[in-house]
């Protein structure tokens, strides 16, 4: 497979031999991060039989230009037909069908109506608009509760509609609410194969429709349905579902007519506003990676400060919400470079290929890997890395600084924890033991959580051990900072402690950023006591908690304050190097490329600044006047 770009949509074209080929549409929103790995794996069962397959992200999704505006669905079918089109010029075939999974299943079918195609393959498809949205309404409103973001913070603005961190125009969404398929034209395309998930979804209404309206429709059952829409982290690929559908695609799939075209040397570059964007394949070609770097007007290219951003757990480098893709748009504005990456085994990295459950990737190995991309980066010119992560990203990214002298700087993000076994995977890292004293002094505050203990419906065990954890690590830390027994400073804590006590002396600067509700926030305390006092003496290492901010940074307020974040280590390091002497000698300009004559990149450098200038007041900050804000915050607690 090859990475692409056409009219702005970035892409991968899988190379085969056979003259009919297949374009592969993405879902909507969180459904394209969560069924990334089953599309990928289907493009390549299709090509191991011959089939050429593109797959594509719509503007304003994945890793294709922005759209200037929100996300407006209604087009994406005009888009895939574009994608034929494309299909049939770069890989020389004649014929093209059409495949999604759910929404994707959608636009391909709207598409069949508007360009030649063959055959349409739809995997639990979206067949009634309404009942969907409804489902996704449903789904976003039981996550904001679960995160705590009140209403004033998840507030989208005026015309706009936010499902799970993609923010969507309720105009655009409004001219789909009473789509049914089973209530428009029947396609012409000679045969349809529906793979049902067993949901009263009205799939097999469709099917039974479109057969009665002459079609050729075979159905098939979507095995592990349920295990497959899953978060990255967890889902399953459905292999035998997948490839009954290659299979059923190649039995009739047309012979190649004509020789197919030589795939172009030059590497595909996306041009966007502000900034360039290149697919690179990471030192062996194990990783892959996105380069966004400022236009060439924005600043110097090539040295400098860059960002290195780590996978969210298992999602791929795109992010949750596309806030990977966010992030390193907005950094280049602001005139720093920034590669995206994926790990070994997630996203589109070579180990991917034969993964089945992304999840089980183990921290050490993202860990190397991200030390393996820092690397490179310093190769390609870069000065000073520094590397910013999500819950699972923050932590390998941590481990990563540990390993490799070249990260000057880190910007963590609820880190999934401090301290785990080099083996343990991100699935493991979800069954340790976990829970929050601070919910737990709120909870024996409430009667009628005691009248739940006393009818048996909650357990004391998991509170008491949670306590005890937290009491014994902050007594063990305690005796270790009077006693050099090995019994004590061999303790998780002292561990945990020591180690951000070399990156402080390294001169690495290290920003912790914590959502106020989160599990994380709880670890910190409990290895750096009650509002971080043990920070005190690292003045390299600051931490900041956010009201309103969710775990996995979904909510779009909260973006702007892990921004601001990125933005401040990026511009602290290179003359934090050279006054520490840290790294040696510096190559390339250290001046800040974001005082170019842009006005765009004025404008968003001054409002960063503004977030980063308000966050002293909307954040608690645990590094400076922590008297007065901590007494605040214990009340809350």
């Amino acid at each position: 497979m090859r990475p692409v770009v056409f009219n702005g949509h970035a892409g991968w074209l899988h190379d085969a031999e056979g003259g009919e080929g297949v374009v592969l549409c993405n879902p909507a929103g969180h459904e394209a991060m969560w069924l990334h790995q089953a599309i990928r794996h289907l493009a390549i069962y299709l090509a191991s039989r011959g089939v050429p397959v593109l797959r594509f992200d719509y503007l304003g999704t994945g890793d294709s230009a922005d759209t200037g505006d929100w996300l407006r669905p209604a087009q994406w079918a005009a888009e895939a037909a574009d994608a034929v089109n494309y299909l049939k010029r770069e890989a020389g075939v004649e014929r093209v069908s059409l495949a999604g999974f759910r929404f994707g299943a959608t636009v391909a079918a709207l598409a069949a109506m508007l360009t030649s195609v063959e055959s349409l393959v739809m995997l639990a498809p979206v067949v009634s608009m309404r009942l969907f949205m409804r489902e996704m309404g449903v789904l976003h409103q039981t996550w904001r509760e679960k995160a705590r973001i009140s209403s004033a913070d998840a507030l989208p603005p005026s015309g706009a509609h936010d499902i799970f961190g993609h923010r969507f125009s309720e105009a655009g969404l409004q001219a789909l609410r009473d789509l049914d398929l089973c209530k428009l034209e029947t396609p012409p395309v000679r045969r349809v194969l529906i793979a049902h998930s067993g949901l009263r979804d009205g799939s097999a209404n469709l099917a039974e429709h479109w057969s009665a309206q002459g079609l050729d429709v075979t159905s098939i059952g979507f095995d592990n349905y349920f295990q497959t829409l899953q978060p990255p982290w967890l889902t399953e690929t459905p292999d035998t579902t997948l490839r009954s559908i290659a299979d059923w695609f190649a039995r009739d799939a047309a012979p190649r007519t004509q020789p197919a075209p030589a795939p172009g040397s030059v590497p595909p570059v996306l041009m966007l506003q502000g900034a360039v964007e290149s697919p690179r394949r990471i030192g062996d070609g194990r990783l892959f990676g996105v380069l966004c770097e400022p236009a060439p007007h924005r600043g110097p290219q090539g040295h400098g400060s860059v960002l290195l951003i780590a996978n969210t757990g298992a999602t791929h480098h795109v992010g949750d919400g596309r806030f990977g893709v966010e992030l390193a748009r907005q950094v280049a504005q602001l005139g720093h470079a920034s590669l995206r990456i994926d790990a070994d085994g997630i996203g589109e990295s070579l180990g991917a290929t034969h993964t089945r459950v992304a999840g089980q990737t183990a921290y050490g190995a993202i860990a190397a890997d991200l030390s393996h991309a820092a690397n490179w980066l310093v190769d390609q010119g870069y000065d000073h890395v520094v590397v910013v992560g999500i819950c699972a990203g923050a932590y390998a990214g941590l481990r990563a600084a540990t390993l490799n002298p070249a990260v000057r700087g880190l910007v963590l993000v609820n880190p999934a924890s401090f301290l785990l076994p080099e083996d343990c995977t991100i699935q493991g890292a979800t069954q340790r033991p976990r829970g929050s004293p601070r919910a737990h002094l709120r909870s024996m505050i409430r009667a009628a959580k005691w009248s739940q203990v006393v009818r048996g419906e909650v357990q004391l065990r998991p509170v008491l051990r949670t306590m005890w954890r937290h009491a014994l690590a902050q007594a063990q830390a305690a005796i270790a900072t009077v006693s050099r027994d090995t019994l004590y400073t061999s303790t998780p804590n002292h561990q945990v402690r020591t180690m951000f006590k070399r990156l402080d002396a390294s001169g690495v600067r290290v920003r912790l950023v914590f959502s106020l509700e989160d599990h994380s926030l709880d670890e910190f305390y409990m290895y750096f006591g009650i509002g971080g006092r043990s920070l005190r003496r690292m003045p390299y290492v600051k931490a900041l908690v956010f009201p309103g901010m969710d775990h996995e940074v979904l909510n779009r307020g909260a973006r702007e304050h892990v921004l601001a974040a990125c933005h401040a280590v990026l511009s602290e390091v290179p003359g934090a190097l050279e006054a520490d002497g840290a790294h040696g000698a510096l190559s390339g300009s250290t001046a800040d490329p974001a005082a170019g004559d842009s006005a765009t990149a004025a404008a968003l450098a001054a409002q960063t600044a503004a977030v980063t200038a308000a966050a002293s007041h909307e954040a608690l900050d645990l590094n400076v006047s922590m008297s007065s804000k901590l007494s605040s915050f214990g009340k809350q607690v």
